[in-house]
């Protein structure tokens, strides 16, 4: 018995990328909107009380977050190139979200254990603290994954140009994310 032969037009190809890409907006939308939820909860929050500082450096954590601003930058001027995207590009911004990653870390290490910033001890200000960066720090860790996998297959000679813009999306949603995150959260 044979099997039918598949279709790989380029016309198909094309419509199968398109369908990623629609699928790929459409999950962030919907990130969106519940990052957006949390951070007028957050909002709503902080008009009925007084918001105390999350005791870490402010200015550390807005150094933290230019490495996501950074990754951005980088990634729209190689989506600006023709044919294959830079690899040292990608794997620089791939660094940059290792040490995102670690600072983050860090940070919440350091609010936790130096200066007490303990859930439930220190109420909502704490939960929103460590709650927020940590499910960030998910989510720009699976951005994370994408762009090695992205590299890697980059690397063995396929061609990654569709999931370099998928993830090149996502990085950009984590990082408009962050900003949302610094406003609402880290900023006294």
């Amino acid at each position: 018995m044979s099997t039918p032969a598949q279709d790989t037009s380029p016309e198909v190809d094309t419509r199968a990328e398109a369908t990623r890409w629609l699928g790929t907006v459409l999950g962030l939308s919907a990130w969106a909107m519940f990052f957006a939820a949390l951070v007028f909860a957050v909002g709503w929050y902080r008009m009925r009380e007084a918001w105390p500082s999350p005791r870490v450096p402010t200015w550390g954590l807005c150094l933290t977050g230019l490495l996501l601003v950074a990754g951005s930058v980088a990634l729209h001027l190689g989506s600006r190139r023709e044919g294959r995207r830079p690899l040292w590009t990608t794997w620089g911004v791939w660094t940059a979200g290792l040490g995102f990653l670690a600072l983050q870390a860090m940070w919440m290490h350091q609010a936790w254990w130096t200066e007490y910033l303990r859930i439930p001890e220190s109420g909502v200000p704490a939960s929103a603290f460590h709650g927020l960066t940590a499910l960030h720090a998910l989510h720009v860790l699976g951005v994370e994954v994408g762009l090695f996998a992205c590299c890697w297959r980059h690397l063995r000679g396929a061609d990654a140009r569709a999931s370099w813009r998928t993830w090149s999306l996502g990085w950009h949603f984590v990082t408009v994310t962050w900003v949302f995150l610094f406003v609402a959260v880290y900023l006294p």
